[in-house]
């Protein structure tokens, strides 16, 4: 075993993809292949739960993903350590985050820092809180930007900015009583399961309407906000997002009673883990006051 079948490991791991991996790796799928292969008998353990459709790490692949990233780490500190020589801030970061913080925050937060850290390196993941919980635990990815509570012994959960949130509609309809008027359901429009504003929205409407509720599911924010102007539903953003991005789209947003309308956006990572310089660094600025989201 050396040290670049665990990098091919972690990059299976990280792309959930031999393929994938194979191009990131500048080699070919056989390699990748013969490589898990090895690792999986010098462990004595499978390493991939494997599908025809995607591949997961197993308990021993999270553990062993894990000790590769740390590995890693100490081989690059070794290398600054031993040239002895004052190098700037660099590295990757791996970081995931819901799409409404990518589109409203997350840009403001990587000017900030690469305007004093350049050199340093984002690799950015847009998914639902609870994929993006699934792949910090995975240690897939170094942080992530949820909303909602998130309750896990084995992450550090720290609050970020509160959202407050609306009922997003098309300019068409005048209020939101006007919704739970007829026989007729309501079509909600929101991200697949997992999505805590999805969460918020369902129990909102439950509260308020015995109506009964359709969903239409989006993987982008784009085609939530597309059908929604259309006319084809409704959903539940961050009134900010809709005011600061897309006022020139035809929607209208409502807002929630007192007491149901905020929702804080969380940064999660991992307590076990060894992280690098750059990804302290990144953290200390974001949850210490530094004001550059």
């Amino acid at each position: 075993m050396n040290i670049n079948d665990l990098i091919i490991f972690q990059s299976v791991a990280e792309h959930s993809s031999f393929t994938k991996a194979a191009a990131a790796s500048n080699t070919v799928q056989s390699n990748v292949t013969a490589r898990i292969k090895f690792l999986e008998s010098e462990f004595n353990t499978t390493l991939f739960e494997r599908t025809p459709k995607k591949i997961n790490l197993t308990e021993s692949g999270i553990e062993l993903l894990k000790t590769t990233k740390e590995i890693l780490l100490l081989i690059e500190k070794a290398k600054k350590s031993i040239s002895n020589v004052d190098q700037e801030l660099k590295g990757l970061i791996k970081i995931g985050c819901i799409h409404t913080t990518a589109a409203l925050r997350l840009p403001g937060i990587l000017a900030g820092f690469n305007e004093k850290f350049p050199e340093v390196d984002f690799k950015l993941k847009t998914g639902t809180t609870a994929m993006l919980v699934t792949d910090v635990l995975a240690h897939k990815l170094d942080g992530a930007f949820v909303a909602g509570q998130v309750d896990d012994l084995n992450l550090s959960v720290t609050p970020i900015v509160t959202e407050q949130l609306g009922v997003v509609t098309s300019s068409l309809i005048d209020s939101i009583e006007s919704l739970f008027e007829g026989k007729k359901p309501i079509k909600i429009i929101v991200f697949s399961d997992g999505c805590s504003y999805r969460r918020q929205f369902e129990s909102y409407l439950k509260a308020y309407t015995n109506k009964k509720l359709t969903v239409i599911e989006h993987d982008t924010l784009e085609g939530i906000l597309n059908a929604t102007e259309a006319g084809a539903g409704i959903t539940l953003l961050p009134q900010e997002l809709i005011h600061k991005h897309y006022r020139y789209k035809d929607l209208r947003v409502f807002p929630l009673p007192k007491g149901m309308s905020e929702v804080t956006t969380y940064f999660i990572k991992r307590n076990d883990i060894m992280v690098s310089e750059a990804y302290q660094t990144f953290f200390e600025m974001m949850v210490g006051g530094y004001k550059f989201y």
